[in-house]
């Protein structure tokens, strides 16, 4: 195998394998990436066995053939070197031989034989999905995914697609988060995968690679994986099996209390008195009233602290208790000016969305006071 490639395309390659690498997995070979010659072409290839990404680089390819080498030192290599061709290609002794102006490099490798197949699919049965839109839909629910490894089904966001919307949900037991589109998705039956915290975010870099803005995505569901094509990349997801909890059942249909406060100013007096709160349980109290909110946090022997902001309040006066930081992230992920919060009493589910927009919601489980 032999080929020429710019150092700046190959960096790029190399730096888009590293999230999926595996140095401390079963198999050795996980930690390396495969590359691949073809015509005009090299295929850069690395899996974990629970995901896996390819992408097809333009290279100047003079023997074709296939290598593995270690992934990050190769990366490391190519990011010292100057803005140049660099060549690679495999001797007979089998090691890697990387070169670039005066600069030589001898890598050791593991037959290319011995790598994980990339999963097979039908590429003709892909199905159009508007990438901006799903990667809206991530960043308002990937930050709601458990990080409890003990809890399977909620170490990945639920992802469901019918003829005419799609949707994305993501809880660990004390928050969860929900979006939906609608639109017209080429779909004969629904679609649910349970994917994982790290392939969501894999997804997400994906979705806001550069340069990309005109590839469109497609996206297939077949067997155990889900496989997401986005011009010259590919990534193949192992799906997490187990049924996703009923998220419908969570969600309040009908509240007694509402209150609409601008975000920036909530985030700001959550942020001050967040500083003061019980550094295990962050809880925040919220005192609603006509007219205000006020926010009051007790960190034992440190303090406590007291803020107020302005609140369009409607119902009886009610006091919760709310995870300061839960509150903060789902700020962050609905954005807008304004924010509704709708309750129905102290131990209630507390709601939190848009005020105009129901297709995106956050659910924050309270604490007792």
């Amino acid at each position: 195998m032999e080929f020429t490639i710019g150092r700046d395309e190959f960096l790029k390659a190399l730096a888009k394998v590293q999230g999926i690498v595996s140095s401390r997995g079963p198999m050795p070979i996980l930690a390396n990436v495969l590359l691949e010659a073809g015509e005009n072409s090299v295929s850069v290839f690395a899996t974990n066995l629970d995901m896996g990404l390819r992408g097809v680089f333009p290279a100047k390819v003079a023997a074709r053939g296939s290598v593995t080498a270690q992934a990050k030192k190769l990366h490391d290599i190519v990011r010292e070197l100057p803005s140049a061709p660099i060549q690679v290609k495999t001797d007979d002794d089998g090691r890697c031989r990387v070169s670039c102006g005066k600069s030589r490099f001898n890598l050791a490798t593991i037959d290319a034989a011995e790598f994980p197949g990339f999963p097979s699919f039908d590429r003709g049965a892909m199905i159009n999905i508007d990438a901006e839109m799903l990667s809206d839909m991530i960043r308002r629910t990937s930050y709601a995914v458990s990080q409890d490894e003990t809890r399977i089904t909620l170490n990945g966001a639920l992802f469901e697609v019918a003829k005419t919307r799609v949707r994305m949900v993501a809880t660990d037991g004390h928050r969860l988060a929900f979006v939906e589109r609608e639109g017209a998705f080429g779909v004969k039956d629904q679609v649910k995968a349970i994917i994982a915290r790290k392939a969501i975010a894999e997804l997400g870099k994906l979705l806001a690679e550069s340069g990309e803005e005109e590839a469109g995505l497609r996206f297939l569901l077949q067997d155990n994986h889900i496989v997401f094509e986005r011009g010259a990349q590919t990534l193949a997801v192992r799906l997490i099996e187990g049924a996703y909890p009923n998220y419908e059942q969570v969600i309040p249909k009908s509240f007694e209390r509402k209150a609409e406060v601008e975000v920036a100013e909530f985030v700001h007096s959550l942020r001050r008195v967040a500083t003061l709160a019980d550094e295990k349980s962050h809880m925040t109290r919220l005192s609603f009233s006509q007219g205000r909110l006020e926010l009051a946090s007790e960190g034992g022997e440190i303090g406590e602290a007291k803020d107020e902001i302005a609140a369009e309040y409607e119902g009886e006066e009610m006091t919760v208790g709310l995870n300061a930081l839960y509150l903060l992230e789902l700020l962050n992920s609905i954005g807008g000016d304004k924010v509704a919060i709708k309750m129905i009493d102290q131990l209630s589910p507390v709601l939190v969305q848009p005020p105009s927009d129901n297709s995106i919601l956050c659910i924050v489980m309270p604490m007792r006071l």
